[in-house]
């Protein structure tokens, strides 16, 4: 642009040569690339800075998301409801099957202890999720017996990571929000839609009243996962189920 207005300039307005021209001209053009260069350095400067801010703020919001998924998780899994049915359970499992009460006691400790080292991780091999899981389900199976069903149909997948949970989360929503009886009884599927997607599906029978659901943890998830891996958790309704599909994680090149 400079040298095709240097020549409109002065060789075709001003019907100068360029020998005449560059006798007083070569300045001209080193002072229109000097600030040709300022102009630019500020631009550049501009647009680097602005996206280094947007980056940290991204940042910070996830990191202030994933305290609170955190938080929520540590909520949900200590909240007065769930200690009571599982203490409830104890109580029932005493005077019926001492040895399946020691059983229990010592599942739901493990599940606490690995809830609190779940709690510090920024992302678990999908095998430790799954181990973690099956220690839920346990004491669910407990307190709902044949009522409650999962069904785990998994490939091999111990190179993936996930976000720590964030299976378990599918399927105490699932929990928390069904009635599950005798005539309607809970089945739960957890399988793989793609190499590196996972699905957990319910049958829908929604309860009418669920205390303390905000969908917070569902959002932050999603935020998480999109940051992370570019896609979003998959969301699927119809009268019949209620699937979420969970992206994969692999850090390996």
């Amino acid at each position: 642009v400079i040298i095709l207005w240097n020549w409109l300039w002065f060789i075709v307005l001003r019907q100068e040569t360029w020998a005449q021209f560059f006798t007083y001209g070569w300045f001209i053009i080193i002072g229109e690339y000097i600030v040709l260069v300022i102009v630019t350095s500020i631009i550049y400067a501009k647009s680097f800075f602005k996206e280094w801010l947007a980056e940290m703020i991204q940042g910070e919001k996830l990191k202030q998301e994933a305290i609170a998924l955190q938080y929520q998780i540590m909520q949900n899994q200590v909240n007065p409801h769930f200690l009571f049915n599982s203490l409830n359970t104890l109580g029932s499992l005493i005077d019926i099957d001492t040895q399946k009460a020691k059983e229990f006691t010592r599942e739901l400790s493990m599940f606490y202890r690995e809830l609190l080292y779940f709690k510090d991780k920024d992302l678990v091999p999908l095998d430790d999720e799954l181990n973690f899981l099956k220690k839920y389900i346990y004491l669910q199976k407990i307190r709902f017996g044949n009522n409650f069903e999962v069904q785990i149909h998994l490939n091999d997948v111990k190179e993936y990571e996930v976000i720590p949970m964030s299976v378990q989360m599918m399927v105490e929503n699932a929990v928390k929000h069904n009635i599950i009886s005798i005539e309607k009884p809970l089945i739960i599927l957890i399988g793989q839609s793609d190499v590196s997607e996972i699905f957990v599906e319910n049958n829908l029978q929604l309860r009418e009243n669920v205390s303390g659901s905000n969908h917070i943890g569902l959002k932050n998830l999603t935020e998480r996962y999109k940051f992370l891996t570019g896609k979003e958790m998959i969301i699927t309704k119809n009268e019949h189920f209620f699937r979420v599909t969970i992206p994969l994680i692999n850090l390996k090149p």
